[in-house]
């Protein structure tokens, strides 16, 4: 089965942040808390910038910040639309739902 998204004109940056939002949460809906996630995706993440950007999130969060705050120090990465759905999701608690919203608007090249 070939989903229609995978047929759309993808940036890389989209496939990577669409993947990235993706293995997010399915390791922390299985348990894994956000910091151990993010190591995981560091480990696996084969792009030395976009591993480099995930560390960054990762540093900022372990010092306190919110994602969404961590998030801010890479405006290049991370659309305006997708850090107020991340902010929002931090604050209202829907993170599931958001998280997946925005995985999804990546692969379908919704959100940049």
């Amino acid at each position: 089965m070939v989903h229609w998204f995978l047929t759309m004109d993808l940036t890389p940056k989209q496939l990577q942040l669409g993947t990235f939002w993706r293995k997010f949460l399915r390791l922390t809906r299985s348990g894994v808390s956000s910091l151990r996630a993010l190591e995981v995706i560091i480990e696996e993440e084969s792009t030395a910038d976009f591993r480099a950007v995930i560390q960054g999130l990762h540093d900022e969060i372990e010092a306190g910040f919110l994602m969404s705050e961590a998030m801010e120090k890479f405006p290049d990465d991370f659309s305006p639309s997708v850090l107020e759905m991340i902010r929002t999701a931090e604050k209202e608690g829907h993170w599931d739902i958001v998280v997946e919203e925005v995985s999804s608007g990546l692969l379908e090249g919704t959100f940049d």
